[in-house]
């Protein structure tokens, strides 16, 4: 097999499939939610994700302010409200009416839900750190939620509808095709 060279400007496309989230944060009342795809788990104990987000966004605005934020988990259903998240400013656009999410209010942080979102990991900002031109928002997940139909240990993958979105860049998305166990390995 032959091997090409990928240009570096979109060489990160890579090592996606990842999948893309609605973050949420909120601010003295004013909320806001910006499509995502540089979200990774950072820690099992305490279990901790990092948000690589551009300081450019107005939800890095209020993140730094408000010290928490919200991964909402959206499904193959929220992909238009997806893109319409990701390509409008919270400072110019109200994205929750534009795109017709639904707030509702998160249980351990004063930052909203997006109601229609498949999973929910409520997040203290545990620590800031300048990478590049973004930032590295390291959160503490205070609280996680995921609707019973999709996830049990993992997510089961059972319907397009109840598994969540993946983003392979651009306006390109996927849902993923299934779930399989590789046996354990013994020693012989």
């Amino acid at each position: 097999m032959a091997k090409k060279q990928v240009p570096l400007e979109g060489c990160l496309r890579l090592i996606q499939p990842g999948p893309i989230v609605l973050l949420t944060a909120q601010y003295r009342g004013q909320p806001d939610v910006m499509a995502a795809t540089w979200v990774t788990p950072a820690s099992h104990r305490p279990p901790m994700l990092v948000a690589s987000i551009s300081p450019l966004h107005h939800t890095h605005y209020l993140i730094s302010k408000s010290q928490e934020f919200v991964v909402n988990v959206p499904g193959r259903p929220l992909a238009e409200q997806v893109m319409i998240c990701g390509t409008f400013s919270g400072r110019d656009v109200d994205k929750f009416a534009r795109a017709r999410l639904t707030m509702v209010d998160g249980h351990r942080v004063s930052v909203p839900w997006v109601e229609e979102c498949l999973a929910h990991l409520e997040c203290g900002l545990a620590e800031a750190y300048e990478a590049g031109d973004h930032t590295l928002f390291l959160g503490e997940i205070v609280g996680a939620w995921a609707e019973e139909e999709a996830f049990d240990e993992f997510w089961k993958l059972e319907s397009e509808e109840l598994s969540p979105l993946q983003h392979l860049g651009a306006r390109h998305f996927a849902v993923l095709g299934g779930r399989f166990t590789v046996p354990e390995q013994t020693e012989e």
